[in-house]
């Protein structure tokens, strides 16, 4: 019971900083368009937007395959595999951004020097490490269960296809409302 308490935490946290991200991705390309800037700090802002969009569809995609077992539209064997092809393929899909990201921090934590700056680099690195470990060590398992034979994929593809479109919906109004914030605080400004 802990285990699946802990583990719906993780979800919910995931799923609030994915959203935030989102959010802040907006704002900062706002900012950059509005400033004229751009370089590795433009993709590093994409690549937040890509992390967050591929976070909030990790989580969806995880909660849309239990609830459809729950109410008994797919089985396990169909939740194992999108699980399985959801952490093979959004789990390298967040080691990739989380990459851009945590490089960024540590460029930002360089120039700043200060203790916020230093601790998210800090975070981010100790993330990103994490995550590839995790993938390496669950691959070839995760692995052996795409290839495994499995009936009824289309109900598994189906799940991955409600949980992309919604997480564009939720990614697409975050990331909108992050950057109307920044060309209204760039007007309250000039």
């Amino acid at each position: 019971m802990i285990g699946i308490i802990i583990a719906l935490l993780i979800l919910v946290f995931d799923f609030v900083v994915s959203i935030w991200n989102a959010y802040a991705s907006g704002y900062n390309i706002g900012m950059l368009r509005k400033s004229g800037k751009g370089g590795f700090t433009k993709v590093a802002a994409y690549s937040g937007l890509g992390l967050a969009f591929v976070g909030i569809t990790y989580v969806l995609i995880v909660v849309l395959s239990f609830i459809a077992y729950a109410f008994q539209y797919v089985s396990i064997g169909v939740v194992e595999y999108v699980l399985a092809l959801d952490f093979l393929v959004f789990g390298l899909m967040i080691i990739g951004f989380g990459l851009m990201i945590t490089i960024q921090s540590i460029i930002v934590a360089a120039n700043r020097r200060s203790f916020g700056s230093i601790a998210v680099a800090i975070w981010n690195t100790f993330a990103e490490v994490f995550d590839i470990a995790s993938y390496v060590e669950s691959f070839r398992g995760t692995l052996q269960i795409i290839k495994s034979d499995r009936d009824d994929r289309g109900s598994a593809y189906l799940i991955i296809i409600i949980a992309l479109l919604i997480g564009y919906l939720i990614t697409h109004a975050a990331y909108k409302h992050g950057i109307n914030k920044a060309y209204t605080h760039a007007y309250k400004v000039a």
